[in-house]
């Protein structure tokens, strides 16, 4: 009986502390770290050359930085959207307004961002635009459109 009861809490503590273990492996990245992991990857899956990793560096920079820039504006915005939500109406034209704002700042972003983009994918080959795009199909599917 004892045995069993020894075994018991053997087997509880190797699993509260397997549960510690990956709960402590799991942290949340950074939006530059991301870039980082997402820009090393598409390195990896393209089989990018040199010049080609240093353009895509260049297209995560400018990401990043937009983005930093841009998350003031971000912030602002959803803190209007939490001021409407805690109101007893929902005011249609403000938030028609505010969802005006959030798409003009992701349409500034995009036009700082798709130059670099278009740099980099002026010297990707064929067949890593094959490539590219069969990820993008396979993202597609299990994303859906």
């Amino acid at each position: 009986m004892k045995m069993r009861h020894t075994v018991r809490v053997a087997i509880g503590a190797l699993v509260l502390a397997g549960a510690l273990v990956g709960a402590g492996c799991h942290r949340h990245h950074t939006p530059a770290e991301r870039a980082d992991w997402m820009t090393s990857k598409i390195a990896k899956h393209l089989d990018l050359d040199d010049q080609q990793k240093a353009k895509l560096t260049a297209v995560r920079d400018e990401m990043v930085a937009a983005r930093a820039e841009s998350q003031q504006e971000h912030k602002g915005i959803m803190e209007e959207v939490i001021a409407q939500v805690k109101g007893d109406r929902l005011d249609q034209a403000k938030l028609t307004q505010l969802m005006d704002r959030h798409q003009a700042e992701q349409k500034r972003v995009m036009q700082r961002v798709l130059p670099k983009v278009t740099e980099w994918h002026a010297t990707l080959k064929s067949e890593q635009k094959a490539e590219a795009v069969e990820h993008i199909r396979k993202w597609m599917d299990r994303y859906g459109e």
